[in-house]
């Protein structure tokens, strides 16, 4: 049993990166964002992992997004794919519409690394404030952008170690969700910021909140294997 000066020390030790430099954090490799190809075909994308830079305006980073991103996929054997520099842009921005054409360097790299690799999922991890009716909310535009099954195993999860969650029906949805729908399955994830603490006080949210995204992960990996048997076997039969 793992206790919880363990996970919430793991957390500290990821999350240093997304602090430096007032958290603009820093480019490795040239690069403004960081990735890990994992075993489970699942992607856990953080783009506000560090500020960013909205029509000319710095925004704060979510907290902690970016280390339960790395954190859960190597936990969950899954991929990230996450911002570690604020280039002054913002790869989820604008809000609301689909863009037909896109310049981000995250973004793009994100896409291209769904398609090399065969990503099944992409999860978008966000940040929102306590003001915010639901402890997570669940964005896929009506499951336009996701399986309605996949969004089903995911709030259960959530339900079942008691954190409420919604639809999304607080948010617009951003581009990295909507671009990512494009290839595959994909939605967009808000979590309040009490959950999103290393606090230890608040300790049983977050691991909750850690429990029901690893439950998820695997449930939806094995939804998608049964779907890829039936498929297979369709294509024989047709044969």
């Amino acid at each position: 049993m793992i206790n919880a000066n363990t996970i919430i020390d793991e957390l500290r030790e990821i999350n240093y990166q997304f602090l430096k430099n007032n958290k603009n954090g820093s480019k490795i490799n040239g690069k403004n964002y960081i990735y890990e190809i994992g075993k489970i075909p699942i992607t856990l994308s953080a783009p506000h992992a560090v500020r960013q830079c909205r029509e000319s305006q710095v925004k704060s980073s979510d907290y902690l997004t970016g280390a339960l991103a790395i954190y859960l996929a190597k936990k969950c054997h899954c991929s990230y794919f996450v911002r570690v520099y604020n280039d002054n842009d913002d790869p989820n921005f604008p809000l609301g519409i689909t863009l037909l054409n896109i310049q981000n360097e995250y973004l793009r790299e994100l896409k291209n690394f769904i398609c090399r690799y065969d990503q099944i999922l992409v999860t978008d991890i966000h940040g929102c404030m306590n003001i915010k009716k639901y402890d997570c909310s669940l964005w896929s535009n009506n499951y336009i952008t996701c399986d309605q099954e996949i969004i089903r195993i995911f709030k259960n999860n959530f339900e079942c170690f008691n954190l409420s969650v919604d639809n999304g029906s607080e948010y617009l949805g951003g581009q990295v969700t909507r671009q990512c729908s494009l290839i595959t399955d994909a939605f967009q994830i808000e979590i309040k910021k009490r959950i999103r603490t290393l606090k230890l006080e608040n300790y049983y949210l977050l691991k909750s909140f850690i429990d029901s995204i690893e439950k998820s992960i695997y449930e939806t990996y094995d939804y998608s294997m049964k779907l890829e048997k039936v498929r297979r076997m369709n294509d024989e039969y047709n044969k």
